[in-house]
């Protein structure tokens, strides 16, 4: 099994390139790290929309870390899901078995070391805050049931912030940064030609299309 790590700030489309390059992909999944917060069900609502859902800090790192180790090793496991709306992890989880080729994407894919070896080859989607606030704004209005002027606050406070201190920094990590202004099937076909020159058993893949 290989694994491609998908980083870039909030709003560069990590997601939507993910799901182009797993169309791609016979037997490849995708693996969101957002399914990876830490369950706030012991607060108030009041309380768990104050989280900074921006910081390396909010999400289950120990249980991710696991997780992969455990795919790794070629056996399945339950990836948690998580209630955006109410910011709790859900009873349901979501049984995801080895693939052939996994796709880990999310804002701190590059910033913790010990997620960083689990990888194979690493992109950074790099884009304007313009281009990344309005993405923001439409997935979280129309997606996570929050409301513009939430997200723009959130935005100024967290993200912004979180973004210069911690997921930028990790750019310089990347194999691979590419402009998440272009369109993301054309981002998909360059990660897949990338994976081709490092992986013979994927030049098939990519001589395809």
């Amino acid at each position: 099994m290989k694994i491609i790590g998908i980083a870039g700030p909030s709003g560069a489309g990590k997601t939507r390139v993910a799901s182009e390059l797993a169309r791609l992909v016979d037997g490849c999944a995708v693996l969101g790290t957002d399914t990876y917060y830490r369950d706030l069900s012991h607060l108030s609502q009041e309380r768990r929309s104050l989280t900074n859902f921006d910081s390396p800090a909010a999400l289950d790192w120990d249980l991710l870390c696991r997780q992969l180790a455990v795919l790794r090793s070629g056996q399945p496991v339950c990836a948690p899901c998580y209630d955006f709306s109410r910011h709790v992890r859900t009873a349901e989880t979501r049984i995801l078995e080895p693939p052939r080729l996994l796709l880990l994407e999310g804002l701190f894919v590059l910033v913790r070391a010990r997620i960083r070896q689990h990888l194979d080859l690493t992109v950074f989607l790099e884009a304007s805050q313009d281009l990344c606030l309005a993405r923001r704004i439409a997935r979280d209005t129309t997606v996570r049931g929050r409301s513009e002027s939430t997200v723009r606050e959130q935005w100024e406070r967290f993200a912004v912030p979180m973004y210069r201190i911690h997921v930028r920094p990790a750019r310089t990590t990347a194999d691979l940064v590419l402009d998440a202004a272009r369109p993301p099937e054309r981002s998909a076909v360059k990660i897949l030609q990338t994976a081709a020159d490092r992986w013979p058993e994927y030049r098939r893949l990519y001589s395809n299309l």
